[in-house]
């Protein structure tokens, strides 16, 4: 019996970890050499298949925090090397449009697709046309941060109906879960890790969580949340929930399955975030009524997510009032991140917010990279800055793209519902899945913006618009070789 030799793709993958750790010991670039080490092995694990590399994007979102984190533990502070190993997923979806953009030409898309397509573009042109100054560095971050994870919504078109490329996100998705509800964990218990003090201290001015962190640290702020290998607790929530519904629109087996469930619901425990909980509750809920088939039209389902707005605004406003204002004061800092109001007051301005950007700027919107956690001060007029701080998705889209923005991604919206449930259709269990995921998001998004942010979210319904268009598609009939009629002679020549 002999020993087969490792291949050259085996070795290339044992020698990048080494290469990058001799890079991080003699420092100057080694993070970012890490973060190319890391892009690398999970290109090489993925195979460059379209599948593989999108479980590689799930799987750099967290490990790109964790090496932002290392900039400041391997005294690398530098804003190259911070904001350059952020760009890890990003380079990951790159090399997967670029596997898939051959088929994606040569297939006709979806008009979900189109629409989305469209929503990215006009944001991209907002910014260029943003008329305040934005430095462009700002304008690039905002774009990277807050658009980019749409575009993995047409790779995903390609596989959503490949159940083994589906197992290969799931496994990657529950993975995610799994670590990630660990590491919070220990820092529940044991205390932020070494990487987390150092990235709290180095990163205080540049990032908000980093910023609580660091107060907390020296006795200024009584919260101490559990944020595991993601920016921030709402972050990890959301990627959580959107992990949990990748698993089980792949229907993977009962131990993935349990494993992921008990990490979601340890990690939405310690992320003292109310949000993520509303996003699973509604979802859940959402799930259940579109049981009922009258209630699986684009029209109830887009009805239902713009209704969420008003909604949310008068239950959030009934909640201030009524609910948290006259809680119990507790000194249990975890008890009390839960019962007090938190944030919930800035939402309730959103309408007002709404309606003075598309005041102002009704074509563009402020373009992106106007928010002052972008870094420079810009002069934006009181009612505008306000608008930033309103945490409300449809405030988010018309500050990034006006009107426009807001009507393009309602359009999306409609078109992969219509896609999803076609007219006369039985129930698809996926469809049902992803159009609760949808209105659980959408109302999350009325709380925080930054859901519809996530790649999870894409990604869910990417797969299910590509189920879709595979099972619509007219049977393709291949001529026998063994049928001797002209007909078949002229379509098999």
């Amino acid at each position: 019996m002999t020993t087969a030799r490792p291949s050259g793709i085996t070795l290339l993958m044992l020698a990048a970890p080494v290469l990058a750790a001799a890079g991080a010991v003699l420092g100057g670039s080694g993070v970012v050499l890490l973060a190319l080490a890391c892009a690398l092995l999970l290109a090489l694990g993925a195979r460059l298949t379209i599948a593989g590399l999108m479980a590689a994007v799930l799987l750099a979102e967290p490990l790109a925090e964790a090496l932002k984190r290392a900039v400041f533990l391997l005294g690398e502070d530098s804003a190259a090397a911070y904001y350059g190993v952020q760009l890890l997923p990003a380079a990951l979806l790159a090399v997967a449009l670029a596997a898939a953009l051959p088929r994606l030409l040569g297939a006709r898309l979806p008009t979900s697709g189109i629409w989305l397509a469209a929503l990215v573009a006009w944001i991209g042109a907002a910014a260029v046309a943003s008329s305040y100054g934005t430095p462009w560095f700002q304008r690039l971050g905002a774009l990277h941060q807050e658009i980019l994870p749409a575009l993995i919504f047409l790779p995903a078109l390609l596989i959503g109906a490949d159940p083994a490329a589906r197992a290969t996100l799931a496994r990657a998705a529950a993975l995610v879960c799994i670590v990630s509800a660990a590491y919070g964990m220990w820092q529940f218990l044991a205390g932020y890790t070494g990487l987390d003090l150092a990235w709290a201290i180095g990163a205080a001015e540049r990032s908000i969580q980093a910023g609580k962190v660091h107060a907390w640290m020296i006795g200024d702020s009584w919260e101490r949340r559990i944020f595991s290998l993601f920016p921030d607790p709402f972050t990890w929530g959301q990627a959580l929930t959107g992990a949990l519904v990748i698993v089980l629109l792949a229907r993977l087996g009962p131990g993935w399955t349990l494993a992921t469930w008990a990490a979601v619901l340890i990690g939405l425990t310690l992320t003292q975030s109310r949000t993520p909980w509303l996003t699973l509750a509604v979802t859940g809920a959402a799930w259940l009524a579109l049981g009922w088939r009258p209630l699986r039209r684009p029209a109830v389902i887009v009805g239902a997510a713009l209704a969420g707005f008003p909604l949310t605004l008068w239950l959030g406003g009934w909640a201030y009032d009524t609910l948290f204002t006259g809680l119990p004061a507790t000194d249990d800092p975890f008890l009390r991140r839960y019962l007090t109001v938190g944030t919930i007051e800035a939402r309730l301005d959103a309408w007002a917010n709404l309606r003075d950007v598309l005041t102002a700027h009704p074509l563009t919107g402020l373009g992106a990279g106007t928010d002052p956690r972008y870094g420079a001060a810009l002069p934006l007029p009181p009612a505008l800055l306000a608008a930033h701080d309103s945490h409300n998705v449809l405030v988010k889209l018309a500050i990034l793209g006006g009107l426009p923005a807001v009507v393009l991604f309602l359009g999306f919206l409609w078109r992969w519902t219509r896609e999803a449930f076609p007219a006369g259709s039985i129930v698809c269990a996926d469809a049902r899945l992803a159009a609760a995921f949808l209105l659980g998001s959408q109302a999350a998004g009325y709380m925080n913006a930054g859901i519809f942010l996530t790649w999870q979210y894409f990604l869910v319904l990417g797969l299910v618009a590509g189920a879709a268009a595979v099972a619509k598609a007219p049977p393709q009939v291949v001529a026998s070789r063994l049928d001797q009629s002209p007909a078949s002679r002229r379509i098999v020549a």
